[in-house]
This record gives structure tokens, C-alpha cells and sequence, in this order.
């Protein structure tokens, strides 16, 4: 029952880092300029 539990949180961790990759890669390939806020 853990084991099944620990896979459900390796997904879900997973496919939240996939998601944050895809979406950082795209956003950086579109506008290549960063923020003043991000450039500390």
C-alpha cells in the first residue's frame, strides 16, 4: 500500500518537473529576455 502511494507522489513529481521544463524551454525559446525581478 505505501509502495503504491510513493509511485503516485514519483508521478505526479515527475510529470510537475516535465510540465516545468516544456514550459520554461518554451517560454525561454519565445522571449529570450529576462524580467528585471528574475535577473538578481
Amino acid at each position: 500500500m505505501k509502495k503504491m502511494m510513493y509511485r503516485g507522489i514519483a508521478a505526479i513529481i515527475v510529470s510537475l518537473a516535465s510540465l516545468f521544463v516544456l514550459t520554461g524551454s518554451y517560454y525561454f525559446i519565445y522571449k529570450p529576455e529576462i524580467p528585471a525581478e528574475l535577473r538578481k
